[in-house]
């Protein structure tokens, strides 16, 4: 019977799938949305660093480490359906939104390389000398500037 409540009490965090039904309902998201799309986030970028750290630890990215790291990331990613839309939601949703507990789960996760940072959150949006991102495939926003990854910097 105490297995039954504690399994009923868990319950109420809603699934990936039923945020991702809400989103693309455009429906107001509530915190437990967002805590919702970080965990499952944040468990993907957990996974995904070990193979980005293959990945970056070698110095030819055609080594065979390089290549069977990159495979199994792409796996892992394949798992993760809804990643994009919530990475999308996240990297757009401003930090007062989150509520204080999901802005410690995101500082908590910020170091794993796969794990998207909200609107204002992070290293480089409190640098002022960033003056614009750096993309593979630059787009009609007015804030990509060149081709390429990373962040383009104002040196002084």
């Amino acid at each position: 019977m105490l297995v039954v409540g504690a399994v009923s009490c868990g319950s109420s965090m809603p699934s990936p799938k039923d945020v991702a039904e809400k989103i693309e309902s455009h429906d107001v998201l509530a915190e437990s949305d967002y805590t919702t799309m970080i965990d499952y986030c944040g468990e993907y970028a957990k996974k995904a660093q070990k193979y980005f750290d293959i990945i970056n630890s070698q110095a030819d990215s055609l080594s065979a480490e390089s290549v069977q790291a990159t495979s199994d990331l792409a796996k892992l990613y394949g798992e993760y359906r809804y990643l994009d839309l919530f990475r999308d939601i996240l990297d757009n949703t401003e930090e007062r939104v989150l509520g204080k507990n999901n802005v410690r789960k995101v500082e908590e996760l910020a170091k794993y390389e796969a794990f998207p940072l909200p609107e204002g959150a992070g290293v480089s949006f409190l640098d002022t000398n960033v003056i614009g991102d750096i993309e593979d495939m630059p787009a009609d926003s007015g804030e990509v500037i060149a081709a390429g990854v990373g962040e383009a910097v104002n040196v002084p």
